[in-house]
């Protein structure tokens, strides 16, 4: 049921994204913090990149898709960890003061990790409501910087959190 709920909520909210001309495309780098389930050492962090790409339905809000994928997986002893995939829907409400649009975003978001041990490896999928705050900072008309901290999932007492940069330009 949670998963069907997820995939509907991602379908509306990407839906208004083919027919907006005040669109973006952008790419971040996020530091994954989460808390650790299998090397021992309280938490651990892996690199993700994501694609965005989303648009504005009026003033306020904006819809966005993104899809993402380890870039630094977790290597100890032996084991190793990454996220194979994450894909996620995500509205976000802002405001545009001159050149700075904060915003808070909330979204489901679903992906798949493995963990490669000597024993083989081992998938599992992860579905979750994920939210928000960030600022987009505009260089110019079109190109500008994003920063956000964002909670993608929390289940099984394992969160997976953190800040992300980088570069988006509009349309």
């Amino acid at each position: 049921m949670k998963k069907r709920l997820g995939m509907a909520i991602a379908a509306l909210l990407v839906l208004p994204l083919t027919s907006l001309a005040d669109g973006f495309v952008g790419i971040n780098y996020t530091q994954l913090k989460q808390d650790d389930r299998f090397f021992g050492d309280g938490d651990f962090d892996t690199g993700e990149v994501f694609a965005r790409l989303g648009g504005r339905v009026n003033k306020y809000v904006s819809t966005e898709l993104r899809v993402g994928k380890t870039l630094s997986d977790k290597s100890e002893g032996g084991m190793s960890y990454q996220f194979n995939y994450n894909v996620g829907g995500y509205v976000s409400f802002g405001y545009q003061f001159d050149y700075v649009r904060p915003y808070v975003l909330v979204g489901y978001t679903t992906g798949e990790e493995e963990i490669d041990s000597s024993s083989g490896s081992h998938k599992n999928t992860i579905e979750d409501i994920s939210y928000g705050a960030g600022a987009d900072v505009l260089f110019g008309e079109k190109v500008g910087l994003n920063l956000e901290y964002t909670q993608y999932y929390d289940f099984w007492g394992t969160t997976y959190k953190g800040p992300s940069v980088g570069l988006f330009y509009q349309f």
